[in-house]
């Protein structure tokens, strides 16, 4: 393997750095869109809470605002995302395609981003902060196996990191919905407001924010289950690539887990660049002690070299 393919190589060449850093511009677009309807979705209720209560001239206002926020949401913003999102997912699976050695599916995927377009969003020198991020995207230590093996450790990874950063999402946004719903009656509360004036004043106007925050959870939650399912599956090939199975049956696998996979990114919904940031460093090292494990179990079970294929 290490005079034909490695994924430690492969993956740090600088056109497969360019195609990561267009993936990560389209999503960081894309979430743009969704910050966009944050941003105004916190608006209305913020202004609710300040100027409600004195200024009730105001209140129709907000319900109107109201109304206009959601309506955008669903007739321009959501298609935009939806649109960028399908380009992120499809310049990382040929990302993955190149680096593992999957074939392209154009049944699942369609076509290919126009290498323009990737230009275009990826133009400029890469920044040295940037490529640091960018480089080793899978652990090197995969290299140290077959390709099929590590192929399917990085399948994996996929979909055990994004599982982990989306639990904690999810977790994140129920609490916010009880949250908001709390604040917004207490304050209301204190301002004296009566039944009609608290739904008026802030009920209305967090409207948009709630059904954000309530729709995100479940999407959040079934997203979670499919990962789960998927990585049950992976797992399963992974069993079958212990037991000795054949490098085309892993192959045949591995193509139909990357479809799976890139389904799973073409409409899963997003998660706050804040949150990656957070989380990464910790991921990082849990991402890191499973693959030295996988490995060290692979190498055991097969009898292969310590040393790189």
């Amino acid at each position: 393997m290490s005079n034909q393919h490695r994924i430690d190589v492969e993956q740090n060449r600088p056109e497969r750095l360019e195609l990561l850093r267009a993936q990560r511009l389209f999503y960081a677009r894309a979430k743009l869109y969704n910050n966009l309807f944050a941003i105004m979705a916190l608006l209305l209720p913020a202004i609710g809470v300040l100027f409600g209560a004195s200024v009730p001239a105001i209140r129709p206002f907000l319900g109107f605002g109201s109304i206009l926020v959601l309506l955008l949401e669903v007739g321009v913003i959501s298609r935009r995302q939806r649109e960028d999102c399908k380009r992120g997912a499809k310049v990382q699976e040929q990302f993955d395609t190149e680096v593992l050695q999957l074939d392209w599916n154009r049944l699942v995927a369609g076509r290919r981003v126009d290498a323009e377009e990737v230009r275009d969003i990826a133009t400029g020198p890469l920044p040295e902060a940037e490529k640091a991020r960018l480089e080793n995207w899978y652990e090197p230590v995969f290299s140290k196996l077959p390709l099929p093996l590590g192929r399917l450790l990085c399948q994996r990874t996929n979909v055990a990191y994004d599982m982990r950063v989306r639990k904690t999402y999810s977790g994140i946004l129920l609490g916010a919905a009880v949250l908001l719903v709390v604040v917004l009656t207490c304050i209301g509360l204190h301002q004296g407001l009566t039944v009609n004036e608290l739904i008026l004043t802030m009920y209305l106007p967090a409207l948009p924010l709630a059904a954000f925050v309530l729709r995100e959870h479940r999407k959040q939650g079934d997203t979670i289950e499919s990962l789960t399912t998927l990585k049950a599956e992976v797992e399963k090939v992974w069993d079958k690539a212990l037991g000795g199975a054949s490098y085309a049956e892993l192959t045949t696998a591995a193509r139909t887990l990357q479809d799976a996979i890139y389904r799973h990114r073409a409409s899963n919904p997003l998660v706050f660049d804040w949150l990656y940031n957070r989380l990464r460093k910790r991921n990082e090292d849990l991402t890191r002690h499973a693959a030295d494990k996988f490995v060290v179990e692979a190498q055991q079970k097969l009898n292969l070299p310590k040393e790189a294929q």
